[in-house]
């Protein structure tokens, strides 16, 4: 397998906002919730990915990612949810399905990398586009789900 760099970077990003969700379940979420968003700023380097000369990818294609990335947040975004404690603060609540859904869908992007038969460039590109598409509205969702809690008291 090719691990360019962008791979390892991609790998970091998803280690450390699945040890965030699994920190938040046994320590407080400080502050207003703002940090729930700042984790997409890790997709930054990726956007290189989007504007690489060297992927040819076709709208269809680009679709076909956006609709399976929208698919692969729905069970993240039911799966995530926040409670206030006795103690005050704001958690994410404990959820093993979780963890699970988390794990799993890593694991089918993974396997779906070396089975799609294209040039590294452009599977990077679409695999990054489906990153964006199922990160972006699960962390979103999940900002709004804090902050209703957040605001309830």
């Amino acid at each position: 397998m090719n691990y360019n760099p962008i791979l390892i970077i991609i790998i970091f990003v998803a280690a450390f906002i699945f040890y965030r969700q699994i920190i938040s379940m046994y320590k407080p979420i400080k502050g207003k919730g703002v940090r729930i968003l700042v984790t997409l700023f890790l997709l930054t380097p990726g956007w290189s990915l989007i504007m690489n000369p060297n992927a040819e990818v076709a709208p269809l294609e680009v679709t076909i990612a956006l609709l399976f990335g929208f698919l692969l947040s729905i069970p993240l975004i039911l799966t995530t949810g926040y409670e206030r404690r006795e103690d005050g603060s704001i958690y994410v609540k404990k959820s093993l399905a979780f963890i699970f859904l988390f794990l799993t869908l890593f694991a089918i992007r993974w396997t779906l990398r070396g089975i799609i038969d294209m040039d590294s460039d452009s599977r990077m590109k679409l695999f990054f586009i489906t990153a964006c598409a199922y990160l972006i509205p699960w962390k979103v969702l999940s900002f709004y789900k804090f902050r209703k809690v957040y605001l309830m008291n």
